[in-house]
């Protein structure tokens, strides 16, 4: 009775071993099961967040361009109404040079016209004078020949 029993209680110890060789199975493999179907879950928010994250990205990249192309356009207005006063101040410098030096020319116009008058009246001057001298001169030398006549 013994043996059986011993032997009994070996294949009782056996089944219990095996139930729980079983149980420590069914566990390990509910345990990788459970992690696999996190690593899953991980990576499915992973996967999420990437995409939320390249999208914002694509966003902020295509925000930076529109702000780019808006500066510069800003620029070139800028410079384009700069050079616009630019030009237009040279413009009015250039015609204020030229308006500056067409009253030069009148006033010089005019001085050479005040000039030659001056000139003319002073030769008409000098021809009176050179005539009134030779016309005494020409007296005088009548009146010396009539003195020689008389005599």
């Amino acid at each position: 009775h013994s043996k059986s029993s011993i032997a009994t209680i070996k294949q009782n110890n056996q089944e219990d071993d095996n139930d729980l060789n079983d149980t420590e199975l069914y566990e390990e493999q509910m345990k990788k099961e459970d992690e696999s179907q996190k690593k899953q879950t991980e990576q499915k928010l992973i996967d999420k967040a990437r995409g939320e994250y390249e999208l914002i990205l694509q966003n902020l990249k295509e925000e930076n361009q529109l702000e780019f192309e808006k500066a510069t356009e800003t620029w070139n207005k800028k410079c384009h109404n700069e050079l616009l006063r630019h030009e237009k101040e040279n413009e009015e410098a250039i015609s204020k040079v030229k308006s500056d030096a067409n009253e030069t020319i009148s006033k010089l116009n005019q001085q050479i016209f005040l000039e030659r008058g001056k000139m003319i009246s002073e030769q008409q001057h000098n021809a009176n004078n050179l005539e009134e001298e030779f016309k005494m001169k020409e007296n005088t030398l009548n009146e010396s020949f009539r003195e020689i006549e008389v005599r």
